[in-house]
């Protein structure tokens, strides 16, 4: 297994993993919204404003992707907001997602070890972030879409 930062030759793929969360864990209709995200992160990591504080990285197996997920940095505020992150349905539950978390979080706190770090979920989800050390902030019903609740989460640095 490899993670390494994600080229626009991965979309298709980083796609395909995305639907097969669906819709338990993404609402049908954020696909469009993750396939314009893809699109336009070149644009911005390039970006002078973002200044290189946007990461997204595949996670990789026998040449296949099996995971995608990111993360962009606030300097000023010392914020960092974890983007799109997910392992292919069918490789749940053996570590994938853990080890591609502690990755991207790895690598924040190289960038920015005092910052706190944001992340937004669903009801399905966020218990594995919880074993990680967020907590919830709030819980906004049907969020996402009807039966999909978001939970506004955050780990503070040191915790």
């Amino acid at each position: 297994m490899i993670i390494r930062p994600y080229l626009p030759a991965d979309k298709a793929a980083c796609l395909e993993a995305f639907e097969s969360n669906m819709p338990r864990f993404f609402a049908p209709d954020e696909l469009a919204d993750y396939a314009g995200w893809l699109d336009e992160l070149a644009v911005r990591e390039n970006n002078e404003i973002t200044n290189g504080a946007e990461h997204y990285y595949v996670m990789e197996e026998n040449g296949a992707i099996t995971g995608c997920g990111g993360f962009s940095v606030n300097l000023q505020k010392q914020e960092a907001f974890m983007a799109w992150g997910f392992i292919t349905n069918a490789l749940h539950k053996k570590g994938l997602g853990k080890a591609l978390f502690l990755y991207r979080l790895h690598k924040i706190r190289e960038i920015c070890p005092a910052c706190t770090i944001i992340l937004d979920t669903t009801q399905h989800s966020y218990p594995f972030f919880e074993k990680l050390g967020f907590h919830t902030v709030r819980i906004t019903k049907d969020s996402y879409g009807p039966g999909l609740d978001r939970y506004d989460m955050m780990l503070r640095p040191g915790q």
